[in-house]
């Protein structure tokens, strides 16, 4: 392990954290927010002091090998974390400090669980702030770093490969840098065309700027204690939804459309899966919603809103599309629903969005590999000699991937279930435990229970925040970089 290339990009990347506080700094001054002005005047400061030392005692000598590259991704969201949560606490939004951790933890990756009981009572400067961090958490804090810094010369591969969500990094250029600079470059245009979108329809535009923040980046953010659910609004559902749906999908999709390749989107076996997921799921939940009894379900009192079919499909749509992608947004508290629909949306949870996207959860194209690997050793139980490989996209994939794949799916149920027995041992009920870490693992926000989609997370045990905290990022960082940190082998020369 190279230890001064990893603390010198570390230190880099504490400066380009102690400049983009600059942002929310200005949104305190505009808004006259004066005790989160100094919040951010003092993080701001702290970063840029740790930052500046690092770079002056380390310098760069060599490039970035894998080693490296996994512990700079892995320490540079640990330290974002810890130094983003300066502003919740030093502004006294966030009484302690793990508090202001969990909350700064759920935006950097993405996951949107709260710890704020009312949410509308938080300064403009900090609801910002809280949204930012979700935005810049969604393409990734390293991707930034790319896509800002290539003067430095810093190899870009491993951290771009240690960063990006899926079996493999999809390469949009030869180049690591210009791949940076065109993810960012859609997600901007994603990010203004969503504000214009929203503004349209009537949201305040620091509202439309807040909700655009933690939608693209799939967090589920909001200004409001009821989510979506406060504007009763069937444009804003649809809107906030399609958004969803987009981010939710390969970003190099997105690419292809600027190359016109459309048959090869349209032949996507991820999109597709991911498509036909969420269509089947929306009319299962749907379907149930309406014939089942609304009182059954509603402690004892009918709920006229799902008796209509075309409610039912309107909650159902939303709900399913806002889990499928791990962003959580709500507009309907899903907690009430029959079991059965309660049930799927936790396995959508675990299964997540696609593939370098902004989404979490294991990721479709992942689920995809297991069921057709598995469907071929069904297969050669009948044929033993007969050779069939795996394809996606209409080509072969390797054995290299697809056993990364099952390692992968086996480590996160085995992780889920160790941080699930975690809580229950500090005398969290089952259902309120095995939720919490199912949507802070698939960095999707809403649980059950006493976590629900119109409850928060701050009834949770101190222990229990610093442990989801840890399934936030291990669910972020896909397992594997927060893991390999702990290794002695990784810090081997």
């Amino acid at each position: 392990m190279n230890i001064p290339i990893v603390l010198y990009t570390v230190s880099n990347v504490m400066l380009m954290l102690a400049s983009i506080l600059l942002i929310p700094l200005g949104v305190a001054l505009y808004y006259k927010d004066d005790t989160a002005t100094w919040a951010f005047i003092y993080t701001s400061i702290i970063a840029g002091i740790l930052g500046g030392l690092s770079k002056a005692f380390f310098r760069k000598k060599e490039d970035i090998g894998i080693r490296e590259g996994i512990t700079i991704v892995t320490l540079s969201w640990i330290v974002c974390i810890f130094l983003g949560a300066l502003p919740f606490w030093y502004s006294g939004v966030c009484v302690t400090y793990c508090d202001a951790v969990f909350e700064t933890a759920s935006g950097f990756t993405t996951t949107g669980a709260s710890i704020f009981k009312e949410v509308e009572i938080l300064p403009h400067s900090i609801l910002f702030w809280r949204a930012f961090t979700a935005w810049l958490g969604g393409m990734g804090i390293i991707v930034i770093f790319i896509a800002l810094l290539p003067a430095m010369g810093v190899s870009g591969y491993q951290l771009f490969s240690a960063e990006v969500s899926g079996p493999t990094a999809d390469r949009l250029s030869p180049r690591i840098g210009e791949t940076a600079k065109l993810l960012w470059f859609i997600y901007l245009s994603i990010t203004a065309s969503m504000i214009l979108a929203l503004f349209c329809g009537g949201m305040p535009i620091f509202d439309a700027v807040c909700h655009t923040f933690s939608t693209v980046s799939t967090a589920g953010f909001s200004t409001k204690n009821v989510s979506i659910a406060f504007y009763n609004s069937l444009y804003m559902e649809i809107a906030v939804a399609t958004f969803m749906f987009i981010c939710a999908c390969n970003f190099s999709l997105y690419y292809m459309c600027f190359q016109k390749e459309f048959k090869k989107i349209l032949k996507n076996s991820e999109l597709r899966f991911f498509a036909i997921l969420v269509f089947i799921a929306i009319i299962f939940v749907a379907l149930n919603l309406y014939f089942s009894q609304p009182e059954a379900y509603n402690g004892g009192l009918k709920d006229e809103r799902y008796y209509a079919l075309g409610n039912s499909f309107r909650y159902a749509f939303f709900q399913v599309i806002t889990v499928c992608t791990g962003t959580g947004h709500v507009s309907a508290d899903f907690d009430l629903w029959p079991n059965a629909c309660r049930f799927l949306l936790i396995l959508l949870m675990f299964i997540g969005a696609c593939a370098g996207s902004t989404g979490g959860g294991i990721k479709c194209v992942r689920i995809l590999l297991l069921l057709k690997s598995s469907m071929r050793e069904l297969i050669r139980i009948l044929r033993p000699r007969m050779v069939k490989h795996v394809k996606i996209n209409g080509e072969s994939v390797s054995e290299e991937i697809i056993t990364e794949s099952s390692v992968f799916f086996v480590v996160y149920l085995g992780f889920f279930g160790i941080c699930s027995l975690a809580l229950m041992a500090l005398n969290m009920d089952i259902i309120t435990a095995f939720s919490a870490v199912a949507t802070c693992m698939a960095n999707c926000g809403p649980g059950l229970a006493k976590v629900g989609p119109m409850a928060n997370f701050s009834e949770v045990a101190y222990a229990g925040k610093w442990i989801l905290s840890f399934c936030m990022l291990l669910g972020r960082l896909e397992i594997y970089s927060l893991i390999l940190l702990f290794l002695p082998i990784t810090w081997k020369r």
